[in-house]
C-alpha cells in the first residue's frame, strides 16, 4: 500500500509540473504575440487577454453604403432591445468629411446585439448647435446610462480655429429624447485651458474622444488631449460633482502610454476600472493597431504594467489569407489602412458584464467603398 501511495504521489506531482510547463508555454506564447495572425513573429510588450483570443467576428452592425458609418456606441434599453448612437456623414464627401458640417450622431435600433441594426432618427447635426460658427460636425458619440438619466457625449469641431475639437453633453430621461444640451453653454463641458501651466494648454486639437464613468458619488469625463502635438497625446479627466458639470480638468494625465493612443470606452466590472484605447501605432502594445485593455483599482491613474491586448486587427478574426489577398486587390474597396486596424471600440454590458464589442475599421472586410461599424462576441472571462 505504501509503494503504491508513494507512486501515486509521484504521479500528482509529474501530472502538477506538467500542466504548469503547458500553461507557462502558453503564457509565454502569449507574451511573444504569436496567437494572432497579424502578430505573427513579433514580440508583444503587453499580454493577451482572454478576449482578444477568442471572440468571434459577427459581420457589420451599422453598414450603409450612402454613408460613412464610425463610431458604434452601444447600450441595450429598457425595450431590451439593443441601440446604437452612430456617427456617420454622406459617402460623396469621403472619410474626411467626418470634420464637416454635414457629419451627424444618428440613433440605430436592433432586437439582437448581433444586428442587423435600422437607421431609426438622427439625433444631433449641425444645425442643432447654438452657433454654427464656432460648433459643427458633431463626432464620437458615447452613449451611457447613469443616475436614471441616458447621457450622449460628443466632440464637435471648431471651424473659426483650425478644427479645435471641444466636448458635450446631451441628456434625455429616455433614448427616443427628446435630447437637451447641458448647461448654458450649447452643451460644451470640456474644452482644454487656458492656463500655460496646465497639461492641456493649446492642445494639438484641442479635447476629444470622450469615455464616461461614475466613481463614488462623482462624475468623471475622460478626454484625450495631445500637447505640444497629437502625437503626445495622453489621457486626462475632468470631475464634477453634478452629472451636468460643471467639471475641472484633472490637474494631470492619467495614462503612462509611450506611443499615441485614442478612442477611450470606460467601464468597471467588479471592483476594477476599465479603459478601451487604440494603440495606433503600436508603440504601447508591441502590435501596430491592436486595441488595449488599461485596469484601474481607482479609475484615476492607469498604468501600461496593468494592461493587456484587448482585441487584435479585423483580420485576425474575418477571412483567410487567401480571402484577406483578394479583398486587398479588389478596385474601390474602403481601405483607409490595409492592416485592418479597429478604431472607436466599445463595450456592450449584458446583466452588468462585457458580452460583445463593436468597433469600426480602416477597411471594409465586405468589399465596400465606405466604413462600417462592426460586431464581435466575446468571452469576458474577469478581464484576464
Amino acid at each position: 500500500m505504501k509503494t503504491k501511495s508513494t507512486a501515486m504521489q509521484l504521479l500528482a506531482v509529474c501530472l502538477f509540473f506538467a500542466c504548469a510547463l503547458v500553461s507557462n508555454r502558453l503564457l509565454a506564447q502569449d507574451k511573444n504575440g504569436h496567437q494572432l495572425p497579424t502578430a505573427k513573429g513579433k514580440p508583444t510588450k503587453v499580454p493577451y487577454a482572454h478576449m482578444a483570443l477568442t471572440a468571434k467576428y459577427i459581420g457589420p452592425a451599422v453598414a450603409d453604403s450612402n454613408w460613412y458609418n464610425w463610431c458604434a456606441s452601444p447600450i441595450q434599453g429598457k425595450d431590451g432591445k439593443i441601440h446604437i448612437f452612430g456617427a456617420r456623414w454622406p459617402a460623396a464627401e469621403g472619410m474626411e468629411g467626418w470634420t464637416g458640417p454635414n457629419a451627424e450622431i444618428a440613433h440605430f435600433v436592433s432586437d439582437r446585439p448581433e444586428g442587423p441594426f435600422k437607421y431609426v432618427t438622427t439625433v444631433l447635426k449641425s444645425s442643432m448647435f447654438t452657433d454654427q460658427k464656432t460648433m459643427w460636425g458633431p463626432h464620437n458619440p458615447r452613449l451611457e446610462y447613469v443616475d436614471g438619466k441616458y447621457i450622449l457625449l460628443y466632440i464637435c469641431q471648431n471651424p473659426s480655429k483650425e478644427t479645435k475639437q471641444r466636448i458635450g453633453m446631451m441628456v434625455a430621461d429616455k433614448l427616443e429624447g427628446p435630447w437637451k444640451f447641458v448647461g448654458d453653454k450649447g452643451g460644451i463641458i470640456i474644452q482644454t485651458s487656458n492656463d500655460s501651466k496646465h497639461w492641456t494648454y493649446q492642445g494639438a486639437i484641442g479635447a476629444d474622444n470622450p469615455a464616461f464613468v461614475k466613481i463614488g458619488k462623482k462624475y468623471y469625463v475622460y478626454f484625450k488631449s495631445g500637447t505640444p502635438g497629437q502625437m503626445e497625446s495622453k489621457y486626462g479627466y475632468a470631475v464634477a460633482d453634478k452629472l451636468e458639470g460643471p467639471y475641472t480638468l484633472s490637474d494631470h494625465p492619467i495614462t503612462d502610454n509611450v506611443s499615441y493612443l485614442e478612442d477611450a470606452q470606460a467601464f468597471k466590472w467588479g471592483n476594477k476600472y476599465y479603459l478601451l484605447t487604440t494603440d495606433n501605432l503600436g508603440g504601447n502594445t508591441g502590435i501596430y493597431g491592436d486595441i488595449t485593455l488599461w485596469k484601474s483599482k481607482t479609475g484615476l491613474d492607469f498604468k501600461l504594467a496593468d494592461s493587456k491586448i484587448a482585441m487584435g486587427n479585423i483580420l485576425d478574426y474575418w477571412g483567410t489569407a487567401e480571402d484577406h489577398k483578394k479583398l486587398l486587390s479588389k478596385p474601390g474597396v474602403f481601405n483607409r489602412d490595409a492592416s485592418g486596424k479597429l478604431e472607436r471600440p466599445a463595450i456592450l454590458m449584458l446583466n452588468g458584464k462585457p458580452a460583445y464589442f463593436y468597433s469600426s475599421a480602416d477597411l471594409n472586410v465586405n468589399g465596400g467603398k465606405v466604413s462600417e461599424s462592426y460586431v464581435f462576441k466575446i468571452d469576458w472571462h474577469d478581464g484576464k
